[in-house]
């Protein structure tokens, strides 16, 4: 399937599914529902607004020219976009063009009268931009304005086949960059460089672009790299970055030993984690409870012999890198079971001293029998 037309022919809808919208549009008791962030525009149209396309030029004028989507109860929808733009770059055929902020709003009074939804509920996303909201609140006084984010979990977090598919070729293609980036490994060399050896990786893979690259030498800031900083024997080099592919990110991370045997210790924390790992992919599967998953894999870390600090984390992977997590509190988590076409980033660390944070992490999707890896990087930590 492809993400843009080739020559008339309109691209087709990727993850969304019309019949599930109306079904969950009913369920939220929604009227409309209206979406303006590249990631659910996107995922709403195929329209190619994020920041990674191959001419990133919607993203780059959003703040002119907003694309927002307007999904209907009946799972049918409506688009607004930049008005010269060609509009056979989505599947929507329902299009209204703006060269100002004020011609959005307009149109966006067009949908709803056009539709009739004067009265009823609408809901939006919460990182609506406040003008429209506020446009909202003053143009239909009579209308309901609700967060639906749920919702739009809900309607994403079941991957399709092709969605799997793009974020499985998303996940190779930062193994293959990772993998270039421990061959170029060596004393003397600088994180930039290596840096560009995984960027130039991702490209040359069919990559648009890439999600992040957390990169870490010895104890320097894994959240903040490229100041130059070079490798040095003995140092531990941490490798955690996601590719972006038709749309769909990925997140893979390995560490490397640079110079001779690793330490015993550091070889058996992360092949303990990797166990953990391992024994969660045969323990999930449809229905499976996050709870009860959380509490399994912190017993087997201690059914392994360890009693240090451990964090392991679960969540999704599709339009972001962390879309919802399973069991974080903090972010929601500890409420939603596993489902079929779930895609799960299986991520674990613990602190060891001199090291720092250590850990794997690797990409799975739920099946409907089970959990299936979908890595294909080797589960160790690599060394020469």
């Amino acid at each position: 399937m492809m993400l843009y037309r080739r020559d008339s022919e309109r691209p087709k809808p990727i993850g969304y599914n019309r019949e599930k919208a109306a079904k969950l549009m009913s369920q939220y008791e929604l009227d409309a529902l209206i979406v303006s962030s590249p990631e659910n525009v996107f995922y709403a149209s195929g329209l190619p607004v994020r920041h990674h396309a191959v001419n990133p030029i919607l993203y780059a004028l959003r703040n002119q020219y907003p694309s927002v989507a307007i999904i209907y109860a009946d799972g049918d929808a409506s688009l607004i976009v930049w008005d010269i733009y060609d509009r056979n770059l989505t599947w929507i055929t329902d299009t209204k063009g703006c060269l100002t902020l004020k011609d959005a709003l307009r149109n966006i009074k067009r949908f709803i009268k056009k539709r009739k939804i004067t009265e009823g509920s609408i809901g939006i996303e919460r990182t609506l931009p406040y003008y429209i909201t506020d446009f909202l609140h003053q143009t239909f006084p009579q209308v309901t304005i609700k967060p639906a984010d749920d919702l739009l979990l809900d309607m994403q977090l079941v991957k399709s086949e092709e969605e799997i598919w793009r974020i499985t070729e998303s996940t190779r293609i930062a193994e293959v960059a990772i993998s270039k980036m421990i061959e170029a490994t060596k004393p003397d060399i600088t994180d930039l460089e290596l840096i560009q050896t995984g960027k130039k990786a991702m490209l040359d893979e069919g990559a648009e672009g890439w999600d992040h690259f957390t990169f870490s030498i010895g104890q320097s800031d894994p959240e903040a790299p490229g100041t130059g900083i070079k490798v040095q024997p003995n140092d531990l080099v941490r490798y955690d970055i996601g590719a972006f592919y038709q749309g769909y990110v990925s997140d893979v991370n390995r560490y490397y030993y640079v110079g001779g045997d690793p330490p015993a210790k550091l070889v058996d924390t992360i092949n303990t984690i990797i166990k953990v790992q391992n024994a969660l992919e045969k323990a999930i599967k449809p229905g499976a409870d996050p709870k009860e998953m959380l509490s399994f894999a912190e017993k087997t870390w201690r059914d392994l012999g360890r009693t240090d600090s451990f964090i392991i984390i679960a969540h999704s992977l599709g339009l972001r890198c962390e879309e919802y997590h399973f069991w974080d509190p903090m972010h929601g988590g500890l409420t939603r079971k596993f489902e079929a076409g779930n895609v799960l980033d299986l991520e674990a660390w613990t602190l060891l001293q001199g090291y720092g944070t250590v850990g794997n992490e690797d990409s799975y999707v739920v099946t409907k029998t089970g959990c299936k890896r979908i890595s294909s990087l080797e589960m160790k930590l690599f060394k020469k």
